[in-house]
This record gives C-alpha cells, structure tokens and sequence, in this order.
C-alpha cells in the first residue's frame, strides 16, 4: 500500500519543507499553501487529480490547538478515505515543569503543586502524591481510617465531576446543546460541595501527606446525598 505524505510533515517529524520543494500534488494538500498560490501555480493544479486511488492513504494532522486552550494535544492520524487506519498521539505542548518545581518544595508543600497539573481533578492527584510520600516515609499503615474514607468520598466525587465536564464538552462539540447543559449543572453541585469542604471550588491542597486539612463540615452526608439524587 503507497502512502502520501501531507506536505511538511512526516512521521515522528515536525519540520517544514519549502513551498519550493514541494510536488503540485502536495501543494494542494496544503491549504495554507493553495490560499498563497499564483496563477500560474492554481493553472498546475487545475491538471492535477484530485482523488486519490483507493489503495492510498494519507498521513494528516490533527491539532495542535492553540497553546491558550487546555490539555493541548496533537494527532497523527493515517486516512484511508474517510476512515482511521492509525493514530499517533504527540503530547508535550504544555509541559510546565511540575517535576522541577517540586525539587525545590518540602513533601507537605507538594500538594500545592501537584493541585495544579489537573484542575478538573485536583483531589485525585492530591491523592496519588500523598500515598507515595507516606509510602516513602513508612508511614502508609498509620493513617486514620477515617481520613482513609474522606479521600475516597472526595476523590469518588471529585472523578464525577471530571466525568461530567469531559461529557458536556463532547456534547458542546457535536451540537448537542442539553447535553452539556445538564453535564454543567450536575458538576457545578459538586464543585459547590467541594467549596464548603474545602473552601476553594478547584485546586483545593486539602488531602495531605498524613490525611487532609480538615474534617468534613457538618451535614456533609445529607450534601452528598442531595447530589446524587439530582444526578440523572
């Protein structure tokens, strides 16, 4: 099976190749280049066959979004038609330094970096970072069980939340307006209930190597019942 390479990029590469190195072919694969062609240029292509035969494929990018969005990720995607044969997904766009930043922090200054690398779900790396401090420090085994709970309710809840956002988006991105109304509206009750708790709506450094800030306030049980119960 022959393949076709999009203009200015290969797999596993990133570089541009000059317009003048390119084949009449690959300049109309190339938007970018087709809206900066001459007339002589657009003569060429108008002599060149548009549709591929049905034994070829097309190597295409996918992203990267802008920088500005979050969870910035790009996509190599093989096409045979209209169908998907392969996917190489190229992360990194949006390295931060996290692993740095913690070289200079103590273990319970930690969490106020480790908050930050997901703020749609702040609790759960919180936790994985606590169970490996307390790991290191032999003292996994004298946590309170009821500190035990406390992380899983919040991290349970916390991952509903995340799930909620992720399901309103897809339904925002496909037109499907209620969809990401009611996906919305659910999540917001959560991060309300997180507010009282912790007194932040996102990033909130409340599950600490050794347990968590605080207890939970009083009638948290009736919230977290209210929640579900509004839930679809």
């Amino acid at each position: 099976m022959s393949t076709i390479i999009s203009a200015g990029t290969n797999e596993g590469g990133q570089e541009l190749r000059s317009r003048s190195e390119l084949s009449a072919k690959e300049l109309f694969r190339e938007v970018g280049a087709v809206l900066r062609l001459s007339e002589a240029e657009a003569a060429k292509l108008a002599e060149v066959q548009t549709e591929a035969p049905e034994d070829q494929t097309m190597i295409i990018n996918m992203g990267p979004q802008h920088p500005s969005t979050h969870g910035v990720l790009r996509l190599m995607l093989e096409l045979q038609g209209e169908t998907v044969l392969r996917c190489k997904p190229i992360i990194g766009y949006l390295h931060t330094g996290m692993e740095k930043t913690g070289e200079s922090l103590t273990y319970m200054q930690g969490g106020t970096n480790v908050t930050r690398m997901d703020y749609l779900s702040p609790l759960n790396n919180e936790l994985v970072f606590s169970l490996a401090v307390e790991k290191l420090l032999g003292i996994d085994g004298d946590i309170p069980e009821r500190a035990v709970w406390m992380r899983m309710l919040l991290s349970e809840l916390n991952r509903m939340s995340s799930h909620l956002l992720f399901l309103a988006t897809n339904g925002m991105d496909i037109g499907a307006v209620s969809m990401m109304l009611y996906g919305w509206r659910e999540r917001e009750e959560v991060l309300r209930f997180f507010q009282k708790v912790t007194g932040l709506r996102m990033n909130h450094n409340f599950i600490r190597p050794g347990g968590l800030a605080a207890d939970l306030p009083a009638g948290w049980r009736d919230d977290v019942l209210e929640i579900l119960d509004n839930l679809p």
